[in-house]
C-alpha cells in the first residue's frame, strides 16, 4: 500500500459568527496516499474549502490530529501541501508579474539564489502549458485560463506532494476546463502528485478522482471508490446530488423532487443532520447521530437506513 501523504483524524476547524464558534468542520477523518485523487462533493457551505485550507495549513484546526508522512502537520515541511483557488484572479496579485508571481514562494522561504529562481520559473511555466513570454505578463492581460495555470505553476513550483484544487475549472469556459483538466492529470502522472479536489461538479470528479468523500454540514455522511459512489449510493444525501445533476441522456434521468434548503448551521439539528431534508427519515435518525455502514468493501455511508 502506497504511503500517506496526509491523515487527518477527527478533525474540528470553524470560523466565528457573533459570540458563537460555527465548526465548519466537525469530526472529519480522512487519508489520502501517494499518487491519488481524492474528491470532496457536497453543497456549498457544507464544508469542502474549509477543510481543505486545514489540510494546507492556511486554517489551523481546532480539535484532532494532522499528520504528514509520519509527522504532525505542526511541523510540516516547507511546500509539501499546495493549494489552488477557484478564483485565479483574485488569489494572484495584480501588481505582480507572472515571473514574480511564481518564484513568490521560493523568494519567502529564501529557496535557492536567482539564477535558479529563474531557471524553476521556467520549468514550472512549462510544465502547464506556458511559454517564456508569459514570465513579464501581468494577470490582467491573460484569460481566465491562463491565469489558473500560473496559479498551478505557482504549486508546483514549490515541488509538492499533494495539491488542494479548489472548484479549479468551475469558471471556465467547457473547452477550457476540459484543456486544464487533462493538465491536471497529465502532472500527476509526471510528478506523482496527490490531488485532493474540491468540487461541485460530479462529471469533473468522475473523470479526475478514483476515490470521493461526500460532506454535508461539516461531517463526511459517505465516502469510497467514485465508481461504487455514484453507481449505487448509500446515503440520501448523495443520491440528491445525484439527482441535481445533469445528464446528457435525458433517458437517464430521473425526476428530481427537491429536498429543501440547509438547516442553520449554527444550530444543526439532532441525530443525523441530513433528517429535516430526508425523505426517508425515521424516528431514530431525529435522535441518534449515525455511524458508518459498510455498503461494499471501501463503500461507506453515514446512515441508519444503509447496508
Amino acid at each position: 500500500m502506497s504511503e500517506y501523504i496526509i491523515e487527518g483524524k477527527n478533525l474540528f476547524a470553524g470560523y466565528p459568527a457573533g459570540h458563537k464558534w460555527v465548526k465548519a468542520v466537525e469530526g472529519v477523518s480522512l487519508n489520502v496516499q501517494s499518487g491519488e485523487a481524492v474528491a470532496l462533493v457536497g453543497e456549498s457551505g457544507s464544508g469542502k474549502t474549509t477543510l481543505g485550507k486545514v489540510l494546507a495549513g492556511l486554517l489551523p484546526h481546532r480539535q484532532g490530529r494532522l499528520y504528514i508522512g509520519q509527522k504532525p502537520a505542526t511541523g510540516r515541511p516547507v511546500g509539501e501541501i499546495q493549494m489552488v483557488f477557484q478564483d485565479s484572479s483574485a488569489a494572484l496579485n495584480p501588481r505582480l508579474t507572472v515571473g514574480k508571481l511564481v518564484e513568490e514562494g521560493l523568494v519567502i522561504h529564501g529557496e535557492r539564489n536567482k539564477k535558479e529562481r529563474l531557471q524553476a520559473v521556467m520549468d514550472a511555466l512549462t510544465a502547464v502549458g506556458l511559454t517564456a513570454e508569459y514570465v513579464n505578463r501581468f494577470p490582467h492581460q491573460m484569460s481566465g485560463g491562463e491565469r489558473q495555470r500560473v496559479a498551478l505553476a505557482r504549486a508546483l513550483i514549490m515541488q509538492p506532494k499533494m495539491v488542494v484544487l479548489d472548484e479549479p475549472v468551475s469558471a471556465l469556459d467547457v473547452t477550457t476546463g476540459a484543456q486544464l483538466l487533462q493538465m491536471i492529470g497529465d502532472l500527476q502522472k509526471k510528478y506523482g502528485l496527490a490531488y485532493v479536489m474540491i468540487s461541485h461538479n460530479l462529471a469533473v470528479v468522475r473523470h479526475v478522482c478514483s476515490r470521493v468523500m461526500v460532506m454535508y454540514m461539516g461531517k463526511i455522511v459517505e465516502k469510497g471508490p467514485v465508481a461504487d459512489v455514484f453507481a449505487k449510493p448509500g446515503h440520501y444525501y448523495t443520491e440528491m446530488l445525484l439527482e441535481a445533476h445533469p445528464l446528457p441522456d435525458p433517458r437517464l434521468r430521473k425526476d428530481f423532487t427537491g429536498y429543501g434548503d440547509p438547516p442553520d448551521s449554527v444550530k444543526p439539528p439532532s441525530g443525523c443532520r441530513f433528517h429535516p431534508r430526508c425523505r426517508a427519515a425515521v424516528a431514530k435518525c431525529k435522535r441518534i447521530p449515525p455511524g458508518f455502514a459498510e455498503i461494499s468493501p471501501g463503500h461507506l455511508a453515514a446512515c441508519h437506513l444503509a447496508g
